[in-house]
């Protein structure tokens, strides 16, 4: 009998099976084409929204016309806009909208499992990006 994996890892390979599972093309290298491939995978139009309120980790809401929102300061910088971004289309491809208070409940695996599909999509903007010179970091 094999042992039985740690939860997190386990939860970190089933984040992995599922971005396998989406085959998220090299094409997908911004924010933009994220937001637009996660849509046309849910079928439902995700956004960014600016908010002045708290950063609330990439939990979503329901907008106008049926779309789902992520809210992001203006004022955020581009990598923690990409960190949120990538934490609502994850949140938003496992349908499940977060706390309103913006703390994650790391207890729970479907937040654990969120926030490595989030890492994920993160790396793969990150690398995609680079290698075509789309993103740059604010120094």
């Amino acid at each position: 009998m094999s042992p039985t994996p740690h939860p997190v890892a386990a939860e970190q390979e089933w984040a992995a099976r599922t971005l396998r599972q989406l085959q998220l093309p090299h094409t997908v290298r911004s924010e933009d084409d994220l937001l637009a491939f996660v849509s046309r995978y849910i079928g439902r139009t995700l956004v960014v929204v600016p908010t002045d309120g708290p950063i609330i980790n990439g939990a979503l809401d329901d907008w106008t016309g049926g779309s789902l929102a992520v809210r992001v300061p203006p004022t955020t910088s581009v990598a923690d806009r990409r960190r949120l971004v990538c934490r609502g289309a994850a949140r938003a491809l496992y349908r499940h909208y977060g706390a309103r208070n913006g703390q994650p409940d790391y207890s729970q695996p479907i937040e654990r499992e969120i926030e490595y599909m989030a890492m994920a999509l993160t790396e793969h903007l990150g690398h995609t990006s680079r290698a075509t010179g789309r993103w740059r970091r604010r120094r």
